[in-house]
């Protein structure tokens, strides 16, 4: 399946190690449009249920209506950013809004000790 950057796919991310992102999970691709066209990984971030807690932090993003079209109230860990082969998506889950893409890229950013634009 080829995905673009936004999209939100189901992910089987075991097997998987310590604190590693494990079982089948909504994961928001992250990985650019021209990798996710012609490579075998896929670059994500792994969502995790909301609560108002973890949305407080600053490398999570909330996911919640209208910020993307998932129906459970899920963030985006950005502190997990994982690349996986394309064997391990299961289908698509929906796609989060262009506004909330801008706040998922300062999030990884700032993981990453990135200057964010």
């Amino acid at each position: 399946m080829k995905s673009v950057g936004g999209d939100i796919l189901w992910i089987q991310c075991d097997p998987s190690f310590g604190v590693e992102p494990q079982k089948i999970r909504t994961c928001v691709v992250v990985s650019n449009d021209i990798a996710n066209q012609h490579g075998q990984a896929i670059t994500i971030v792994p969502t995790q249920a909301y609560t108002a807690e973890r949305a407080r932090r600053a490398y999570m993003v909330d996911l919640r209506t209208p910020r993307s079209d998932l129906k459970e109230a899920r963030v985006a860990n950005a502190s997990m950013i994982m690349t996986y082969d394309r064997r391990r998506v299961i289908k698509r889950a929906g796609r989060i809004a262009r506004e909330t893409q801008d706040t998922l890229d300062q999030a990884v950013s700032l993981h990453l000790g990135l200057s964010v634009i």
